[in-house]
């Protein structure tokens, strides 16, 4: 299973379902053990697997247990996903049958099971197939954000030319691309007004701005982790960076309204993750009216009624 999951991971699959279920499936449908209660004519689940034989594969040869109710959470969070990129196709043996048939079934597609091969035996190999399922794009900023990770993070403070350093760490990653990134995709005229850091609460804050919109700078009160200011809208952007907690909830949107309730100027709260895969765990609490950013696969959603 760990196998896959790396398999995955090196090809930028989708965070949120680089999964154990996903790797069993992977697993299930490279096994080429002769099996019965298959579908009339298959030998083997490599031949083509129903969700029902997956299940069973997962029980009896890996000994882990799923719920028959959980087919349709399998083929919507794993199934799904390995059938768009490619790696997994639909009733290969007949593409015209309804897929809510009970003979819907699943194979791996032959370049998907020569790149499953060579990741565990050719690595030269590997690396001249996985072009044809890699996300170079999702790849190559996953490794940008991993780099940072691990050294002193520098901040361009826009409108300065200065430079500010933020202690190592993911919390400290997704502050630098609320400023560098996050702050100029919709605001032309964007000033930092505060900045924390994880070492040090009160890191950067600019007092002219602070009096201007009217925060005040309290070592006790629970600031968020950056505040802007765009000149321009008149408007004042409020980040939460969430790298473990803390995202933007009804709780924490009172908290923050209450901070700038002497605040003259409109209001814009948002919450930045870092991955998919831990929004994922969030968004059900986020609050309504705010907005969230992605920083791994450049995602905004937007939380507004209708």
């Amino acid at each position: 299973i760990d196998t896959v999951k790396s398999l995955l991971e090196e090809l930028a699959f989708p965070q949120k379902s680089i999964t154990d279920m996903t790797a069993i499936c992977v697993l299930a449908l490279s096994d080429t053990k002769t099996r019965e209660n298959l579908i009339k004519g298959k030998n083997c689940l490599a031949d083509g697997a129903r969700i029902t034989d997956i299940l069973r594969f997962a029980e009896n040869d890996l000994g882990k247990s799923y719920a028959e109710n959980t087919r349709e959470t399998i083929r919507k969070h794993s199934l799904k996903y390995l059938v768009d990129n490619g790696m997994v196709l639909v009733n290969a043996d007949d593409p015209n049958r309804p897929t809510n048939s009970g003979l819907t079934n699943y194979t791996l597609s032959d370049k998907f099971e020569k790149l499953l091969t060579a990741f565990q035996k050719d690595s030269m190999e590997f690396s001249q197939l996985k072009g044809e399922f890699i996300n170079i794009e999702l790849s190559n900023r996953r490794a940008e954000l991993n780099s940072l990770k691990r050294q002193d993070i520098q901040v361009s403070i826009p409108g300065t030319g200065a430079t500010l350093t933020l202690s190592p760490g993911e919390h400290n990653v997704i502050e630098k691309f609320i400023v560098e990134e996050l702050f100029k995709l919709e605001y032309k005229n964007p000033h930092l007004v505060y900045i924390g850091d994880t070492k040090d609460k009160n890191k950067f804050n600019e007092p002219e701005l602070c009096t201007h919109i009217k925060l005040t700078i309290d070592d006790h009160a629970k600031l968020p982790d950056v505040v802007g200011f765009d000149a321009d809208t008149n408007t004042v952007i409020v980040y939460e960076a969430v790298a473990s907690s803390g995202p933007v909830d009804t709780l924490r949107k009172k908290e923050l309204i209450n901070l700038f309730k002497d605040c003259p100027f409109n209001i814009k709260f948002h919450t930045v993750f870092l991955t998919s895969k831990l929004y994922q765990r969030y968004s059900s609490v986020i609050a309504e009216g705010t907005v969230v950013y992605i920083i791994e696969s450049k995602q905004k959603i937007s939380y507004e009624t209708y």
